[in-house]
């Protein structure tokens, strides 16, 4: 299954541009961003991502919070989230993995790089 719709919960613009970037070269053709986690809860079901990019630090909702409603969500836990942040000790990875997620990638990340990480987790579940 190729990726094709992507949810971004992401409030730094300039991170958004280099992940819609990013995306868009890897042939990614819906890339929905939003700026918080309450956005994120409320675009999910119109944007019917294939995965969910989640950031930690955001306004209103934190990333933690936001995949916690998703995975406690039966119309919504099925979808994966992976966590794209600058939180990088241990402790803030095993609590992201704890909500649900299906991966948890750091910042800086490799623009490059980016996409093939996001299918490679999805493969080594299955979900793609």
């Amino acid at each position: 299954m190729p990726l094709t719709r992507v949810l971004v919960a992401e409030d730094d613009p300039d991170i958004q541009t280099v992940i819609r970037m990013s995306l868009k070269l890897k042939g990614v053709k819906e890339i929905t961003i939003t700026e918080n986690g309450e956005d994120c809860l409320a675009q999910v079901k119109t944007a019917r991502p294939d995965v969910i990019l989640l950031d930690v630090m955001m306004p209103r909702l934190d990333g933690y919070q936001t995949c916690e409603r998703l995975k406690a969500n039966p119309e919504t836990q099925s979808i994966p989230v992976i966590f794209l942040t600058a939180k990088a000790q241990q402790f803030e990875i095993k609590k992201g993995m704890a909500t649900g997620a299906l991966g948890y990638l750091i910042k800086p990340f490799d623009p490059m790089t980016l996409h093939d990480q996001i299918v490679a987790l999805l493969d080594q579940k299955g979900t793609a």
